[in-house]
């Protein structure tokens, strides 16, 4: 049995249902092959469908099976680190059909093949890990216009004469011992750093960051900004995607910030945000709480979601919003308002009666969600929420809500 061979892949589908901790000890003394072939079952389990079936971004109805799902994983961490078929499709969106694209940290290879298969681009996709390239020359055999090169993208770019439309780029955010780092500056390559010499090589670079980063602090530090993508993937922000163009002089007030996700794609400057008028309520009985989504709460238009969707906000650090009239559209999560009760003892002693179980929550408020679900004396469910919430005059309130 050798790797990849139809022996090696019967032998992971007869064993593919039994458990990995036992086929490891089962076959501790056999071949290479086989423990390869108890890994990829492990590591397929891992993966799921992640890499089986994109989701469009943007408020896009639908999904597709995609035909660049890798078969086989060099490593439990490539499948950790790689972008989920959804956040590659989103990669491949913004690429123009046909461009030439360099791949400058490949890894599993997802993205690279997700823009060869669906823009028909023309990719060259380079990692310098060898074991890397070997899974991804077996697993997009099939796609011709992929070329994957083994070699430290940074000084091939350096050698190359080469010119290219688009420069896709994801730096390692790991240092030498195995810790994360965030910073653009400690992440491998520097970006700001070797900036001039991507930018000498193509017009249009597309960086994909650590959603952990200031957004303008990113936009000073990379100059050359056209769109800051904040993307966010099942209830988390993934990363920031940031296009750079060779011909914008990017500013921080005017470069555009697009909140992204499955269900809505919301765009705005710093400068719209700064002139929109933020307007207050007070949360009321049979009303509607809107709670933004986690990419709107990264990316920070607090204001003009007042102005876009006629929501009043609960106070300037609270950004929950609330109308009388259900609103539809807005990026988050919508609940209807059943009551609104004073944050006071004797409604805290009392609270338990009427609502035994709720899920629990706080926003701006004096203490920590454990704590308020403690002092309240109710059982975690789903059933009902109640947010514990500091209103415009600084008055506490306890908001009890279920899904709309």
């Amino acid at each position: 049995m050798e790797l990849f061979d139809k022996d090696f892949q019967h032998w992971i589908d007869a064993h593919r249902n039994d458990n990995v901790a036992t086929l490891r000890l089962r076959h501790a003394g056999d071949s290479p092959a086989i423990k390869e072939a108890i890994s990829q079952i492990e590591y397929d389990r891992k993966a799921g469908d992640k890499f089986r079936k994109c989701s469009l971004m943007g408020g896009v109805d639908g999904s597709a099976d995609c035909s660049f799902c890798p078969r086989w994983f060099p490593s439990a961490l490539s499948v950790e680190q790689a972008s989920s078929a959804t956040m590659a499709c989103f990669h491949a969106s913004l690429v123009a059909k046909g461009s030439s694209v360099l791949d400058m940290t490949m890894g599993l290879g997802v993205d690279s093949a997700a823009i060869a298969s669906l823009d028909e681009a023309r990719v060259t996709a380079i990692e310098r890990d060898s074991r890397l390239c070997l899974f991804a020359e077996v697993n997009y055999s099939s796609i011709p216009n992929l070329e994957i090169i083994n070699a430290d993208s940074v000084e091939w770019l350096r050698e190359s004469q080469i010119r290219f439309d688009y420069i896709f780029i994801d730096p390692a955010r790991r240092d030498d011992v195995g810790r994360r780092v965030y910073n653009i500056h400690d992440c491998t390559p520097d970006i700001s750093e070797i900036l001039p010499l991507l930018l000498e090589h193509a017009p249009h670079l597309l960086v994909k960051l650590s959603p952990m980063l200031d957004i303008s602090a990113t936009i000073a530090d990379l100059r050359h900004v056209a769109e800051v993508y904040v993307v966010e993937e099942r209830g988390d922000v993934r990363e920031l995607l940031v296009h750079i163009d060779r011909d914008v002089e990017s500013d921080v007030d005017n470069t555009k910030i697009v909140a992204i996700n499955v269900n809505s794609n919301f765009i705005f400057t710093r400068a719209e945000e700064a002139a929109a008028s933020e307007y207050y309520e007070a949360p009321e009985p049979d009303g509607y709480l809107y709670e933004p989504s986690p990419a709107i709460m990264k990316a920070g238009p607090f204001r003009l979601l007042c102005e876009r969707f006629c929501v009043g906000a609960l106070h300037p650090n609270t950004h929950l919003y609330v109308s009388s009239e259900m609103v539809d559209g807005f990026p988050g999560k919508r609940y209807r308002i059943k009551a609104v009760i004073p944050y006071a003892s004797k409604y805290i002693k009392r609270f338990a009666r009427e609502y035994p179980a709720a899920s629990v929550s706080v926003r701006n408020f004096p203490c920590p969600a454990e704590t308020l679900r403690a002092k309240l004396k109710v059982r975690e469910s789903d059933a009902v929420k109640v947010a514990g919430v500091t209103l415009k005059g600084g008055e506490q309130v306890l908001v009890v809500m279920e899904k709309a």
